[in-house]
């Protein structure tokens, strides 16, 4: 068995394998805090054919590296022809890297269905995944984007827990002005709350954008739980305990299955929805060639047959419209049974759209670094500009 020296095989395997695991994550393995607390899609779209698809790609793989070393990060992309594209994502401190680069691997699974959207945003209760076609890194609130959400009014709390929401919402939102770091979680009395800001906003700038949360989800009172999800902050609160007591990684030295697979996932983050390899699979697979996919190395560990369906369902999971996607029960027993037939997957939605030229130029921005007179861990940041400081070394792709 061969493989093309211009389709790096063990990439393309992992890649797609990574991406069935995608419709099987569960958040049993880890704590990552995946669920979905807020979705906003722009109303306006990219023009047609103006490679926006291959550019929203880029943008994504870059800020996955960056996510990958600091937990957060801002990047800028803007290919000639084609919308800018400015992205940040940002995790929650209380989270572990592991469990960080797990929920922006969710957020980045998620996101896409906004496209060809030229603007969303979206949230977890772990982690924060924007991007838009100006430099928003700065905004506190936006009036008609924030949102606050309240869990059902059926079950009311009594007026002392109120009087408790009412305190540890008022301490999480100083205390992550005063010292945080833009971050603080705190339990008072049997209630629990969390404030994030995001690390590009400054000191007051953070102080305006949780003033402004704790005003809306005081409005969910009496209910048990309620979240303020601002253009530069969230918060929220609950009567249980959500948040993650302390930061650690490593742990367990016996890790079970699930935990290998978390952290294969974690680490690999980057190459998770790697799309390039998906174009490339896709190709071999219209060529009826998948088998040179596969890693020679592999031998008969992997057989063509089995290898070759792998990669159809895999090629399943990428189909544009969600509604043809395998649900996850459906992968399991096209992985599990052999006898089940495998549909034939639709081209992943990004083939429509052109591929970035050879002479294209590409501006690319990443910087975890703004300037300011105070710092949040790593970052800092200036008003003085709308772009990003430019990297060392900023990407040039022709």
């Amino acid at each position: 068995m061969s493989s093309k020296k211009n389709t790096p095989s063990h990439v393309i395997l992992l890649a797609h394998i990574l991406i069935i695991m995608s419709c099987l994550l569960s958040n049993s393995y880890s704590d990552p805090r995946i669920s979905q607390a807020g979705l906003y899609c722009g109303k306006q779209k990219a023009p047609p054919n103006s490679n926006y698809i291959p550019s929203f790609i880029q943008e994504m793989e870059n800020l996955s590296q960056i996510v990958s070393n600091h937990n957060w990060g801002t990047h800028f992309v803007n290919i000639s022809g084609s919308v800018p594209i400015y992205g940040l994502a940002q995790c929650f401190k209380d989270l572990s890297h592991t469990d960080c680069l797990l929920c922006y691997a969710a957020s980045r699974t998620k996101l896409p269905r906004c496209l060809p959207s030229i603007s969303a945003r979206i949230y977890l209760d772990g982690c924060f995944l924007r991007y838009d076609n100006y430099s928003f890194y700065f905004e506190e609130t936006d009036p008609l984007r924030d949102s606050v959400t309240c869990t059902s009014s059926s079950e009311r709390l009594e007026v002392q827990r109120e009087k408790s929401i009412v305190k540890v919402i008022d301490v999480v939102a100083g205390d992550a002005v005063d010292g945080g770091g833009g971050f603080a979680k705190k339990e008072v009395e049997g209630v629990y709350a969390l404030a994030q800001c995001w690390n590009t906003l400054g000191i007051q700038g953070c102080r305006d954008c949780l003033k402004n949360a704790v005003k809306k989800v005081r409005g969910c009172l009496p209910n048990k739980e309620g979240r303020a999800l601002n253009a530069g902050c969230y918060l929220r609160y609950s009567t249980h305990n959500f948040f993650n007591e302390g930061v650690k990684d490593g742990g367990n030295e016996s890790l079970s299955k699930g935990a290998v697979i978390a952290a294969v996932l974690a680490t690999s983050a980057i190459i998770l929805l790697a799309l390039s390899a998906t174009f490339a699979v896709w190709k071999l697979y219209r060529s009826n060639t998948l088998v040179e996919s596969v890693d020679s190395s592999l031998g008969d560990d992997f057989p063509e047959a089995e290898a070759s369906r792998v990669f159809r369902i895999g090629l399943l999971c990428t189909q544009a419209s969600a509604s043809l996607r395998p649900s996850m029960d459906q992968v399991v027993q096209m992985l599990r049974n052999s006898d089940l037939d495998v549909p034939t997957p639709n081209q992943p939605p990004f083939l429509n759209t052109a591929m970035v030229d050879s002479d294209s130029s590409i501006r690319s921005y990443s910087t975890n670094r703004f300037r300011c007179s105070h710092s949040y861990s790593e970052s800092t940041c200036s008003r003085n500009s709308d772009e990003p400081l430019k990297s060392e070394e900023p990407t040039v792709q022709t």
